[in-house]
């Protein structure tokens, strides 16, 4: 068997485009479901170690295999298959499999396999949205800075492929499965639940949902009937009987896109007396609903919510209601080659009851000057020699280490 490749986004991005090239220049089909199951039976084939996915002389027999490793893990893990079939004809089902023979997704702690599920939702389903790939570095360094313990339960209300989930998971080294996502997207919900399956969630709690449907909004709307559409995350724990609060809220919310609905902007605060407003907005509000008191929260939000002389009342709000502990700038190459917005990571901790005037408290302010790629996204390295994801030249361990004398010269219980 020939050398497995290590699995870097540079390298997800030409295997995407083949597999994509293939697949519509061929057959016609949904680009998203072919590769989609092509993925999922390559990782149920080394998962199983059934090594049934090989260079077969009769491509007839690449479809069997194909169909019966689909079959086969559409009865363990629910919720993430429309079909178990492949729709590719043998000729073309036999080159995909031959492009993805080389790597093993499964390795290296799911970086792969997790960095691949979120490149296909952000090129089929998200970029239009501004919701863009969370580089693997920020998601982890997200993590670490608000260090979720076992036991915690932890939620991402615009989850996409999961990572922040995923990443969360392995962080209590699997001692909680706490993880709550939410996304209105049904290929990003399908993505994170596969992807929770593959890290070893034996149950995730992934829910097809608009997230900014609050109680509030509810309680407008009573004369319709309870849908997917009026169900709120409150309901779903409630039914659940989980807490209907969160401990830890990681999120990177789409940074695009306005929301009009009148239901919707007299629920919000910050949205009342408008007919529209900017969607990260209300998730930046919808948050603080959903986090405990004490609760931790890290956001990732464009930079004119920080700064912007139309965004001061909901700075206002915001400090009312919880301590801003930290933020953290990324370079203008964060997000490319998607996108150059230039963001920050907001840090904040929840207060216990909202604060009618607001106390002077410091502030940790750090800004990241190596986002790990070039201008043009294209990841850089410490060193070329051997690339790896623990070789990516950022600064943000060195962030992480001044942030933590920070909360011990502040005595934070953070």
């Amino acid at each position: 068997m020939g050398k497995r490749h290590i699995m870097l986004p540079d390298s997800l991005d030409a295997l995407f485009i083949r597999l994509e090239e293939i697949i519509l220049a061929n057959s016609g089909e949904s680009d998203f479901e072919e590769i989609f199951k092509l993925i999922l039976a390559k990782v149920w084939d080394e998962q199983q170690g059934l090594n049934l996915l090989r260079d077969h002389a009769d491509e007839s027999a690449t479809i069997h295999a194909v169909n019966t490793l689909l079959g086969e893990l559409s009865s363990h893990w629910t919720g993430i298959l429309t079909e178990t079939h492949t729709k590719l004809s043998p000729q073309h089902l036999a080159v995909c499999v031959g492009l993805l023979l080389p790597f093993r997704l499964t390795s290296y702690r799911f970086e792969a396999l997790d960095a691949f599920f979120e490149y296909i939702v952000s090129r089929t389903a998200k970029g239009s949205k501004g919701q863009f790939f969370t580089p693997r570095h920020v998601v982890d360094f997200c993590i670490r800075m608000t260090n979720p313990k076992a036991g915690e339960s932890v939620l991402d209300p615009a989850c996409g492929s999961g990572a922040f989930l995923l990443h969360a998971f392995n962080y209590v080294k699997g001692a909680s499965d706490q993880q709550w996502g939410f996304d209105y997207d049904d290929k990003a919900v399908r993505v994170a639940r596969a992807l929770l399956y593959i890290g070893g969630i034996e149950h995730p709690k992934i829910h097809k949902m608009n997230s900014l449907v609050s109680p509030h909004f509810q309680e407008q709307v009573l004369f319709h009937s309870l849908s997917e559409h009026m169900t709120t995350i409150e309901d779903v724990l409630r039914i659940d009987e989980a807490p209907e609060a969160f401990d830890v809220i990681l999120t990177n919310p789409p940074f695009a896109g306005e929301i009009t609905e009148k239901e919707i902007l007299s629920s919000y605060y910050s949205s009342r007396g408008k007919t529209r407003i900017e969607r990260d907005t209300l998730f930046l509000e919808r948050c603080v609903q959903l986090l405990k008191p004490g609760g931790r929260m890290a956001i990732i939000l464009p930079n004119s919510k920080f700064g912007a002389r139309e965004f001061a009342d909901v700075r206002r709000w915001l400090l009312q209601h919880v301590r801003i502990v930290g933020v953290v700038g990324l370079p203008n190459s964060s997000f490319m080659p998607h996108t150059s917005v230039k963001t920050s990571i907001l840090f904040v901790q929840k207060r216990k009851t909202p604060l009618a005037s607001i106390p002077a408290e410091s502030i940790f302010f750090g800004i990241s000057e190596k986002s790990g790629k070039d201008t043009r996204g294209t990841l850089e390295f410490v060193t070329s020699d051997n690339p790896s994801w623990d070789s990516l030249d950022h600064d943000l361990r060195e962030i992480e280490e001044q942030f933590k004398q920070f909360l011990q010269q502040e005595q934070m219980g953070w």
